[in-house]
Parts: C-alpha cells; structure tokens; sequence
C-alpha cells in the first residue's frame, strides 16, 4: 500500500455546529501548520468521503480498507480492537456493556495503516467500524465474501465496509486527520495537536492512598500514621466525601466536626510527608459559600439540589476557583473530581439532556465535555499559582492529553481494569486501575500488582476504615488452614509498592516523553509494533514507558500466564534470564512479584525505593543495561513541582555507558550507586 505523507489534514463537511470540542477548549498545538485535506496525500481524497443528511444528523462515510484495523474511541473496557464493531460513544457511569457507552468516549481512532482520525463533535456520535454495508455508498464490491464462504465474515471485519459515523443533531462535521509512520506516531501527533501530553509533578508517581470516607481527621493521622511506621510508601493520602460538611450536593467547606482545625491537620499530614487531595464534584450545594455567585453561570436543572456551573464561561470557571484557592494554599496539592459522568440512568444522579446551560449547551454537549471543563478549571488554578497537580476525575473527552488526571471507575472487574490501560493508550488519556476491598489475599496482590505498572497507583480504602491487608488478619482459608498474618501481607504489598518507588525515575522521563513527543506512557503492544500480527489482539501486555513492558496477572486466574514477546531480545526483570522474540512463553509469577520483561538495549535506572518523594529528592540509582554495547538516555532533571517547563521547556540530564562505565551528566536529582550489565 502506497505510504501515506505525513501531517496534519483538516476538512469540514456539511455545515458543522458552532459548540465543538476544538472550538471550546481551543488546544494549545505543538504541532506545525494544520493542512487542507486538499494540501497533500491522505488516506483519502475529499471525492472519498461521504456526507449523507437526514431528519435530527448527519452521517459520514470514511474509507477502510480490508486490511485495516481500527482502535481506540476512548475508555472501552469491553474490547480492544475495534474493527467490526458498533459504538455509540456516549458518557455513562455504569459502561457495563460493549455498546459505547464510557467513562471517557472520545470521538478519536487509529488504524495500523499509521493514521488517526478526530470527528470534532460532542454529541453522541455512532460509529460503525466497517460492520455495515450501504448500497450506492462508496464501498468496493470486490472486497465483498465470495459465494460459498462459510459463514461469511459475520464475526470479525473482513470484507466489511467503511467507517461510517452517524452525529446527532448536526448537519455537517470537521474532522482532523493525523498521519504518522504508524499507530503510535499517529496518536502522539493527536496528543501534540491536543497541547502535549500531562507531564505529572514527581511526587505523584508515587503512591497514593485514599481512607475510610466516615474518618474523621484523628483517624486519618493514625492511618497516615500507621503507614509510615511499617514502612509502606505513601506520597498522596486522600479524603473522601466525609471531609465537607455537605458532600451531595458539595459545599467545598471543611466539615467542623470531622476537621475541626484542617489548617492544622494539613500542616501534621505534609510534615509526615504526605501530599493531601481532596474528593469533590461539581455539583454546588446551596449552603456553599459561592452557591448565589454561581447562579448566573450555572444550568437550569439541580443535580442532588446543586447548581451545575457552566465551564464554558470564564465567570463560573473564576467563581469556582475562588473556593479552592484557599484549600491549595493551605497545602492540598490535588483533587478528584467525582460524578461529571452522566448518572442520570440511576435516579436523579445527574442531569438530562434536555438541560440548558447559558453559554449555549444542551445536556448532552454537557455530559460529553463536562469533565474535561472541569478538569481545565482546576488545573488553570494551580497554574495561576505555577504549580503542577496530578489528580483522578471520572470523565473526560476528546483532547484531554495535557491535563493532569487519571480516570477511574466505580466498576471493579480486574480484567476490564487491564484493559482500559491498554485502551486509553489509543485515545490521550490516562486511566487507573485502583484498588478497593477484594474477596482474597491474591485477588488483592494481583490488583496491586496491576496498579503499580499503571499510570498512577492508587489504593482506595474509601469503604473500609483501615488498610486492605489488614483485613485477611485471623481469616482462614477453604481448607481451615490459617492465612498469614496482616504483617506477611503488609511484606509483600510494601514490596510490591517499593518496585513502583523504585520505577519512578524511569516513568518520569516516560511523562517527559509524553508531554515532548505525545507518546504515552503506557501503551500496548500494537502501538510499537502494529506490523506483527499477534499484538492486535493482546490488551493485557503494555510498554511502560521506553523498553520495559508488563504483562500483569488477572485476579483468579491462577499463577501462570501466556506472555507475547515480540521480536528482539527480552530478559526477565527479576531473573535476568534472556529470550528470544517472536514468541509466547509461559510465565509463572509469585504473588510478591509483577512480571515485567526489558527489551534488549535498554538502559533502565531503579531508584532507592522511598517512603516517599520530597521537593528535594536526590535519587540513588542502581543502573542496569540490558545488552552489550554503549548506551545512553535522558531524564527530567527539574524541579518536580513548578509548571516552569510551560515556558523554559524540560530540563534533562543524560546517562550514558560507555567503554563499562556508567555516568551523568550535570544534574541535581540523581546520582549512580551501582551498575551492572545484563547480557
């Protein structure tokens, strides 16, 4: 197939709406110029795409080729690859089936042939990813089954038709078209048009533990407490609806009972080391402090009798942050934004689509984009203040790579968990898969197991007053034999969660990576290499950052797993042992262990594992290369908090082996304390 030219392609059909995703957010590109479809060679010509109108939308018809396969529109935690398949992408609390419906949906795909393509919408937009066929549309018949196939192709895609995308409402659409050298290349030109990808505060690569919501500020202290006298490491403790003194709707006041002094209980928790992030929707309840500032700037419909701010005008965004301005200058470094995700399918937990908001919206623009407004509000305050934050949200849309937060889910189904990782990838977002309670010791372990090689490791305790390992204390097993004790538990999460302490210089230059090049920083295996068959169905294998990939266990799956490793050279993290790529292994993987396996000529820099990163952390590293030869690679060498590199860039340092010698270069965070080679 002819290469396509690389770029940016832009071209509008029909007669678009004026309320769009790029039109609103208007993303700060760190891309080049932007071409007309016209400008150069695309995956397609202008004469290639259709625009069909009908009653209440319109719907566009895109080529796909037969050998194409076609991922991401958004957080999808039913399936991987979406070739063949029906979405309507639509924000929904509850995604429990493979329709569309998602904490994340972005209008966004991919195909192996190396392009991505963005429909600039936010309505609840259908795609069919060639598993329909229109008579007179622009198909080729000769791609259709020959006579006498068994079946046909009912299951999969091939001989399928082309992509066509049914917008609601709209009677026309722009779409963006990024073309790269292939899958991964083109996403990261979608995450640099959407502004770069986040590039996170150090400190929030660690670990972060979320208590009993009932707490009061005593038993948050003990749990914090508790934490740095066994030596788990901790960096974010966060609260639960319990800190406010009204939490449905939201009042954003500390509750006087729970936290009678919060200045005082801010300043014990971040002498102890912790940074503190506070639970929060955007709901305002009628006793809060700026409930009759919002009034003029907020939707006609109450969700649990809160006013629902309008994001789209500087005059909510502006009241909004008034309140939190003094939380963050008493010291909360973050938040997580709850319940922006369309809950009104169960009662009155959220608002319907008939609602209006006074910058132009009705409900479903809302719900598309009303988490990613949120998240643009809180993270435009801590700029105002030149401060980096990393925090959870629980929606969000198209063009949301820069901003700082990671999606979660009240869903708990570990393989469907993994699979967001890997799907995320495809769509610049971020997404966590926290750990809760859990039926079992090894349900628990492989959770955190997964967590600790994701985004961002959170451990949420926010139904249970106390650890998650303490409950397997004085239990007994199907065959009345003791467990171990909380404290041969607390053994292994704390290794478990030193293996992330000591990941965090390497996934540090991964964010580098993503905020410079877009390229995620967590991404499956189709990603790098889209041209070896076997990885376009493997969602539970990723790359975390350069190099290093993990393959995580699945909870109740026994302690053995098929493992894919592509060509090229592998060697087993814990062992050493080497590989030969283009080939499946069988791996068995104790519970205090994650498989992770490091590519051939990698130059990978564990970290000392500590409780926790300070403004001044000077990482001691032991440095490991994987192969014979020179090598090098940069790190962020930066303050780790400041939004400086908004304006001065990134600052690096370099580590480089050469003639067996291992060094840096000039910097101020790390210095080597061993080195070894693996051959």
């Amino acid at each position: 197939m002819e290469k396509i030219a690389n770029g940016i392609y832009k071209i509008t059909v029909g007669t678009p709406e004026a309320f769009t995703p790029v039109s609103v957010l208007k993303p700060r590109s760190r891309l080049g110029t932007i071409n007309r479809l016209s400008d150069g060679p695309c995956p397609f010509t202008e004469e290639q795409i259709g625009l069909r109108h009908r009653a209440g939308g319109c719907t566009v018809e895109l080529p796909l080729d037969i050998s194409e396969d076609v991922y991401g529109l958004g957080l999808t935690l039913k399936s991987f690859r979406q070739s063949g398949l029906k979405k309507q992408l639509r924000t929904n609390c509850d995604p429990v089936a493979d329709h569309g419906d998602s904490h994340a949906p972005v209008p966004f795909y991919v195909s192996t042939r190396g392009y991505g393509v963005l429909v600039d919408t936010a309505r609840y937009a259908t795609f069919h990813a060639g598993n329909i066929k229109v008579r007179g549309s622009r198909q080729d018949e000769e791609s259709f089954p020959s006579a006498g196939t068994p079946f046909g192709h009912w299951w999969a895609k091939q001989g399928s038709g082309n992509m066509f995308i049914s917008v609601p409402a709209a009677q026309g659409v722009t779409l963006y078209v990024f073309v790269g050298d292939d899958v991964k290349d083109a996403v990261a030109r979608y995450n640099l048009f959407s502004g770069g990808g986040a590039y996170v505060p150090l400190w929030g690569l660690g670990v972060m533990y979320r208590g009993d919501m009932r707490g009061d500020a005593a038993h948050m202290l003990r749990l914090a407490r508790h934490l740095r006298e066994t030596d788990i490491p901790c960096d974010i403790f966060g609260l639960e609806p319990g800190w406010q003194s009204h939490a449905y709707s939201c009042t954003y006041a500390w509750d006087e009972n729970r936290y009678p002094d919060p200045q005082a209980f801010l300043k014990e928790m971040r002498d102890m080391g912790f940074r503190v992030n506070l639970w929060e929707h955007a709901y305002v309840h009628p006793d809060s402090p700026i409930f009759e500032a919002m009034k003029p700037h907020a939707g006609d419909c109450f969700v649990w009798d809160g006013l629902i701010p309008d994001f789209t005008l500087p005059e909510a965004r502006q009241v909004f942050q008034s309140i939190h301005r003094d939380m963050v200058e008493d010291g909360v470094t973050g938040f997580k934004l709850d319940e922006c995700d369309n809950s009104d399918m169960m009662g009155n937990w959220g608002f319907p689509d008939f609602a209006a908001f006074p910058g132009g919206l009705d409900g479903e623009q809302m719900h598309t984009v009303l988490g990613l407004l949120y998240q643009r509000t809180m993270l435009d305050m801590f700029r105002q203040r030149g401060l980096r934050t990393f925090g959870e949200v629980r929606q969000t849309s198209a063009l949301a790579a820069p901003y700082p937060y990671v999606l979660y889910s009240d869903l708990y189904n570990h393989a469907d968990f993994i699979r967001g990782m890997a799907n995320a990838a495809f769509s610049g977002i971020l997404w966590t898969p926290e750990v809760r309670q859990s039926a079992s010791r090894e349900e628990l372990l492989r959770r955190i197991a997964a967590a600790v090689t994701s985004p961002q490791t959170v451990i949420n305790s926010y139904m249970v007053a106390m650890p998650p390992w303490l409950q397997f204390d004085e239990e007994k097993n199907r065959a009345g034999e003791r467990l171990p004790d909380w404290r041969e538990m607390a053994d292994i999460v704390r290794g478990l969660l030193q293996t992330r302490m000591r990941l965090i210089p390497h996934l540090y230059a991964a964010y580098a990576q993503y905020y410079l090049r877009g390229i995620p920083p967590v991404r499956p295996l189709v990603m790098d290499v889209p041209d070896d068959l076997n990885t376009r169905d493997i969602w539970d294998q990723y790359m975390l950052g350069e190099g290093l990939m993990a393959a995580p266990l699945i909870a109740d799956t026994g302690d053995t797993r098929r493992v894919y490793l592509p060509k090229g050279r592998w060697y087993d993290f814990y062992t050493g042992a080497c590989y030969e790529g283009g080939q499946w292994i069988d791996k068995t993987v104790p519970l205090d262990e994650i498989a992770l396996f490091v590519r051939e000529g990698t130059l990978l820099p564990l970290a000392e594992p500590l409780p926790y990163v300070a403004d001044d952390t000077v990482f001691d590293l032991h440095v490991t290369a994987y192969g014979d030869g020179d090598m090098s690679r940069q790190l962020p060498d930066d303050d780790g908090v400041s939004d400086d590199y908004l304006a001065q860039g990134i600052a690096m340092c370099e580590l480089r082996v050469k003639n067996g010698a291992c060094a840096f270069t000039d910097n101020r965070r790390y210095r080597v304390v061993s080195f070894r080679r693996v051959q």
